[in-house]
């Protein structure tokens, strides 16, 4: 990341390719560098057929240029990149931000390796190839084929596709929000996201950091950099590609619902991302952290001069979580001089229609002020009466007299006199939206990231095991090329400390009473195969058998099941063993990811978990905060909290997960666990079920 500043604001630029003809891409690139006010002496154009261009003397090749090149910024045919990358490195050129397209996008993965080895080789560090280029307006820097620098704001926008960053900019213009720099990183051929994100985690300019991504190539360097930006500065990413995995791709229940998107969700809950829906909420969120100072306490008042968008607010607020304060009867009393009698002060605060530019200046002085007021969403529904600029006025020069000592956000409801009011109070820092559901999901992104910066880091989790024995079970189905059996998947779950019924295998019907005899009626017989994952959809489990006439019937009839439903399946016995008594279901289980790695599950268990979704992720290695936060993103944790019944023994339920952690990260070949149901009591939890699968190149 050394050195990093030089291709973001360079001192000096070159233009590889630039043309007097005004369609080609290297004309556009230098007139956009000239034009947007970056220092002409500093710019200096490459073409070997021309002596000048757009007024600048051109150069044949970087060789000749008489100045120290920090940045080369290459539009030329892909077949040429090459050999203006080894005159880069001959001249001392720091950085090469290469336009040209042709390469990996389009299969030619061996020439974008060969520019990146040349480049390494020499010392040149390559943005790109296949981008729109880049934009600073610290520098006023537009090095890029997009058509003006936005307005200057403090929000940097990283994109990983090119035509976005484009429609990116007009967005923003149109709506006043401003940016610091536009990054287009196309191939990622060398630098990434990562390096970035880290270098505007020191820039000075940069308040926070925003990020299109289609995808990261090495999860966890992904994660531990921006684990350790979040804690100084926001980060705010629109992730595309939602599709799950093809079904004939999944092996278990946790691989079902762990689709690819999982993954993303659950690193960016663990490194303290803020994750955006779309374009809109990528900037709203942006704004609220970029603009606002960080709230003091939990206290959210609520501002507006109608009922009913006040009222929409306040179920805005609640849906996410925000505490709208109960306004103590000195500061209604205060609030009162600045609202007809018929106003309201019960928060939302109710000014009525009647409020002019006046009224919302008092009022909103009134909540600055009180150290018990920690934010405020001031609404303004447009009145035939009043200019909406007026009262986004009285609310900028309030918040720039009174200080901007607590977040404050603003929704503006009308027509265009509205979205010119929105812009002026964007641009004079306070955040602001068309609609009241807007500004409380801005207000409440700020609470959110607050709590992921300040969080503690957690301690990692520790677990008693076996690993030696679990080893041996393992090695044995790898050798046989064949996933752990049902009996195999409980041993080695006991190896690691989770409470799981002894599996008998028996070979044959006499076997299997006699070890029904020995354990005790009811039990339970299920058949013992590598093949067989999901033995209820195919009636290879029954459950509570009295006595050995029942047993007699279930162990022939799961024979036939598997012979009819699942031709092919090894039959290695039938496992006998007991019954175990109900609890509350959930699921424990383990997917692994191929670009994150281990993804720990918990939720709801039972036949239907993967209908009801109540589950949660998070990525290996898990610490005590990642699990406190996993589980209470549940709904079953609030029955095992004790919701409508006894409080069941959570602590047993964490130890499960971090036994399934840990054995995740001691075995690389598991591919899946899933411990589905497993039943939890007052005191204590028992794995009903357990399956251990290896990746499909083992088994």
């Amino acid at each position: 990341m050394k050195g990093l500043e030089y291709l973001v604001r360079p001192r000096t630029v070159a233009i590889v390719g630039a043309s007097r003809e005004p369609t080609k891409i290297g004309h556009v690139i230098l007139k956009n560098i000239i034009d947007n006010g970056f220092p002409k002496e500093r710019v200096f154009p490459i073409n070997p057929n021309v002596e000048e261009i757009l007024g600048l003397k051109c150069y044949a090749n970087l060789k000749e240029v008489p100045s120290e090149l920090d940045l080369a910024v290459i539009a030329v045919p892909a077949n040429i990149v090459p050999k203006i990358i080894e005159d880069c490195v001959e001249k001392g050129v720091k950085f090469a931000a290469i336009i040209s397209s042709g390469f990996r996008e389009v299969g030619n993965v061996e020439a974008e390796k060969r520019i990146v080895e040349i480049a390494k080789k020499g010392g040149v560090r390559v943005l790109g190839p296949n981008i729109v280029g880049l934009i600073d307006t610290v520098v006023n820097l537009n090095a890029s084929f997009l058509p003006y620098l936005p307005e200057k704001g403090e929000i940097v926008m990283i994109s990983q596709s090119g035509a976005l960053a484009a429609g990116l900019l007009t967005w923003t213009k149109v709506k006043g929000i401003g940016l610091l720099d536009i990054i287009s990183l196309g191939n990622r051929a060398d630098i990434d996201e990562c390096e970035l994100i880290e270098f505007f985690s020191k820039d000075p300019h940069t308040k926070a950091i925003t990020l299109y991504m289609e995808g990261v190539e090495d999860g966890k360097k992904f994660m531990e950099v921006a684990e350790r930006v979040c804690r100084k500065k926001p980060i705010i990413i629109l992730k595309a590609g939602k599709g799950k995995k093809a079904a004939e791709a999944v092996r278990s229940h946790t691989g079902s619902l762990a689709g690819l998107d999982v993954a993303y969700d659950a690193a960016f809950k663990q490194c303290g991302i803020i994750r955006a829906s779309d374009i809109r909420t990528l900037f709203d969120y942006a704004l609220s952290l970029a603009m606002l100072p960080d709230p003091k306490g939990e206290n959210v008042v609520i501002v507006t001069n109608g009922g009913g968008v006040g009222i929409m607010c306040a179920d805005a607020c609640e849906d996410l979580g925000l505490h709208l304060m109960e306004i103590p009867d000195d500061l209604a009393l205060a609030l009162r001089e600045w609202m007809p009698s018929f106003g309201s002060v019960l928060n939302p605060i109710d000014l009525t229609g009647m409020a002019t530019e006046k009224e919302y200046y008092g009022a909103l002085s009134v909540l600055l002020r009180d150290e018990r007021v920690h934010a405020v969403i001031t609404l303004f529904s447009h009145p035939a009466t009043l200019d909406p600029m007026n009262v986004a006025k009285a609310i900028a020069s309030c918040v720039s007299e009174v200080g901007k000592n607590k977040p404050i956000v603003s929704a503006f409801i009308g027509g265009k006199e509205c979205d010119d009011a929105t812009r002026f109070l964007i641009k004079n820092g306070v955040p602001t939206f068309d609609t009241p559901e807007r500004a409380a999901a801005a207000i409440a992104t700020k609470y959110k990231y607050v709590y992921y910066k300040s969080r503690p880091a957690g301690k990692h989790l520790e677990v008693k095991r076996e690993k030696d024995r679990a080893h041996e079970i393992i090695a044995r189905a790898i050798k046989e090329g064949r996933n752990l059996t049902q009996s195999e998947s409980c041993e080695v779950a006991r190896f690691y400390g989770i409470p799981a019924p002894k599996k008998n295998v028996a070979k044959s019907l006499e076997e299997a009473i006699g070890f029904a005899d020995s354990i005790g009626y009811p039990i339970v017989l299920e058949v013992e195969s590598p093949d067989v994952l999901h033995k209820t959809d195919i009636g290879a489990i029954k459950l509570n058998i009295k006595n050995s006439k029942e047993l007699e019937h279930a162990y022939h009839e799961i024979i036939k099941s598997v012979v009819e439903r699942c031709p092919g399946a090894r039959i290695e016995g039938v496992v006998v063993r007991s019954f175990v008594k109900e609890g509350v279901q959930v699921a424990v289980g383990m997917h692994r990811d191929e670009v994150f790695g281990p993804l720990v599950m918990f939720g709801s268990g039972g036949v239907l978990v993967e209908l009801y979704k109540d589950v949660s992720f998070r990525v290996a290695p898990l610490t005590d905060v990642d699990v406190d936060e996993m589980m209470s993103e549940t709904k079953v944790y609030q029955v095992l909290k004790g919701f409508r019944g006894p409080r069941k023994d959570v602590d047993s339920v964490k130890n499960v997960l971090a036994a399934v952690n840990q054995l995740a990260l001691d075995f690389d070949v598991i591919s899946d666990v899933d411990i589905n149901p497993l039943f939890v009591y007052e005191s204590g939890c028992m794995a009903f079920d357990v399956k251990i699968l290896l990746k499909r190149d083992i088994a």
